[in-house]
């Protein structure tokens, strides 16, 4: 009978059932059980976790998708008087906080399970997004939209991700990439929503309608989003102290392909949001209408919900890696040679379609890819390591592209330069990584 080895500190759930090692004694490690070490890739409870991080991930990033438009908005209404870079910073600083402090959330879910963390996040978002619906001067949006609303998405998004991970290992890029798509369909439905509302009804009741359309969905993700794997403060007395600040935040650079993998998604966010951001506002100074424009956010998630879940499927079979570079290098390219010549109606939107897809596909893998190079009771927490450190190119980006646009008198040209070089700068990165793995395959053979 095959012996499974305890310490997973340092090994990847495929390095776990590969190894020879014996069962280690020392009471410094912690234990996993058997079930806790492969996941059942099935189950009532499994795909629960997978309809409730899909409602979670619905209301949290699917309402951080919709920054276009609201960025639109405001500089055509209440903002209009504020420069594209000024307004840029709302969107900006949401994406930032939304990301961030995943690094504390995943340790905090790692240690007492996602229950607790999903539903303050909940009172928060809400809170967030019904004071946005009254909210008129730029510090009110700022801190409504900008703080509020952001970190209770983190806390929902992030859980969500994590506890999801853990259910499933052989159809882990299928059910994250089903969960994952929730932001997609929420970034379809609801600058829909908004636009439709605010036509007819005016901004308050528009934002307010989101509100209530959340609520729903997140009773659901409060109550079916579970963790597989025990927490961490629910272990013996002896292992508990093996999780510090050391293990979690600086071990896992020791690793130069977590440390390749963190780089390489601050890049990827630094250039990744800008065509998600600034869609709307370049199709309008190419000729397309306000309400016109507004919809390229919805074509653009609406093809992202097929390029999250049906390369998901296919990145099962043939790998992880291979699907996220190839759609990764996919959305680069779509950038420089597509989004900086477009000019026209039809190129404009076609790379709306096609920028969804290759980017909806790249960003959902990322996770699994992450779990991947991670020891199975650590994805939480080192995928928070992952999106914080990308948070701060999701922080700076908008800034710049928006401060770029005005210093090229309105042109877009140098924005999308920008955000392709570093959309391929980070996959090059993601490329050498599983290089590095290959030869590592290799060599243990």
């Amino acid at each position: 009978m095959e012996k499974l080895p305890v310490d997973d500190r340092d090994q990847s759930l495929a390095d776990i059932e590969n190894s020879e090692k014996p069962v280690s004694t020392e009471p410094s490690v912690p234990s996993l059980l058997p079930h806790e070490l492969y996941p059942p890739d099935e189950g009532k409870k499994a795909w629960l976790c997978v309809v409730g991080s899909f409602c979670g991930i619905f209301v949290s990033f699917g309402y951080i998708n919709v920054i276009g438009v609201f960025n639109e908005y405001y500089m055509e209404n209440q903002l209009s008087h504020y420069s594209p870079s000024t307004v840029a910073w709302i969107s900006s600083i949401e994406t930032f906080i939304s990301i961030f402090p995943g690094f504390i959330i995943g340790r905090i879910c790692d240690l007492y399970g996602p229950r607790m963390l999903i539903v303050p996040g909940s009172i928060l978002l809400l809170l967030g997004v019904f004071t946005t619906s009254v909210s008129k001067k730029y510090y009110q949006f700022m801190l409504a939209q900008g703080f509020c609303t952001s970190i209770g998405a983190s806390l929902i998004f992030n859980p969500c991700l994590g506890a999801l991970a853990g259910w499933f290992r052989r159809r882990r890029g299928a059910a994250l990439g089903i969960a994952v798509s929730g932001s997609s369909l929420g970034g379809v439905i609801m600058p829909i929503m908004f636009r439709e509302i605010a036509a007819r009804s005016g901004f308050g009741w528009a934002v307010r309608a989101i509100g209530f359309l959340m609520v729903g969905m997140i009773i659901v993700a409060c109550l079916t989003v579970t963790s597989r794997i025990r927490p961490a403060k629910s272990m013996p007395a002896d292992d508990s102290h093996t999780f510090n600040m050391y293990n979690a935040y600086i071990a896992p650079f020791k690793s130069l392909q977590f440390s390749l993998v963190v780089c390489s998604m601050f890049f990827i966010y630094w250039g990744l949001f800008i065509p998600i951001g600034y869609i709307p506002s370049h199709a309008v100074a190419h000729g397309f209408s306000e309400s016109l424009s507004l919809y390229l956010i919805a074509i653009l998630n609406a093809a992202s919900v097929f390029g999250r879940i049906i390369p998901g499927f296919f990145a099962d079979k043939i790998g992880h890696f291979e699907v996220c570079i190839f759609t990764g290098f996919g959305t680069g390219i779509l950038v420089l040679a597509l989004w900086l010549p477009a000019t026209g109606h039809v190129p404009i939107i076609i790379f709306a379609a096609l920028y969804g897809f290759f980017s909806g596909s790249a960003v959902s893998v990322m996770p699994a890819i992450s779990a991947e190079i991670s020891p199975i009771r650590e994805i939480g927490t080192r995928w928070g390591i992952i999106s914080a450190v990308g948070s701060l190119g999701a922080l700076s980006g908008l800034p710049i592209a928006g401060a770029i646009v005005t210093s090229n008198g309105g042109k877009y040209w140098g924005t999308s330069i920008f955000s392709g070089i570093s959309i391929l700068g980070g996959y090059s990165l993601i490329t050498l990584v599983f290089i590095l793995r290959r030869r590592e395959q290799r060599a243990s053979k």
